[in-house]
């Protein structure tokens, strides 16, 4: 339901019926901010505001406060804005979704990921399982030995 191209440094979101997306990258250190807040909340960990905060700078962008990353100010956030006026529930998802995995140590391969392992929940699982590994986070179900 969604194509997923880069445009020099962006990634552009495409939906049927909808003007295309246009996600900038996040500076790295706010990429890994967003990243761990997301990682804690699947954990049980961060609240849904901070979840919330992290996928406005994924789809928007970040500022710097002190020493904290945070979204820019709501009048700037253009695309979370178009999101909430222009896309239902379910199809925001399949933008602010890949464009988080975009934003992580994943890039490309997280949007392809979300994208191959069937989109919504399905991709968010199977993205989810390949930035969890490529953070050497799971744990080896055998033993060196024994592989």
């Amino acid at each position: 339901m969604i194509d997923a191209t880069k445009d020099g440094r962006n990634l552009v979101l495409t939906m049927d019926g909808v003007d295309p997306f246009v996600i900038r990258p996040l500076p790295g250190h706010a990429g890994r901010q967003i990243t761990d807040t997301y990682l804690s909340s699947v954990a049980g960990g961060s609240g849904t505001i901070d979840l919330t905060a992290a996928l406005q700078m994924a789809v928007d962008g970040a500022i710097l406060e002190d020493d904290r990353w945070v979204p820019r100010p709501e009048s700037e956030q253009t695309n979370f804005n178009r999101i909430g006026m222009e896309l239902s529930q379910d199809e925001a998802e399949l933008i602010i979704m890949p464009a988080f995995f975009w934003q992580t140590i994943l890039g490309m391969d997280g949007v392809k990921a979300y994208i191959q392992g069937g989109e919504g929940l399905a991709g968010t699982l199977k993205a989810s399982g390949a930035l969890t590994a490529r953070l050497g986070l799971l744990a080896r179900r055998t033993s060196p030995s024994s592989e």
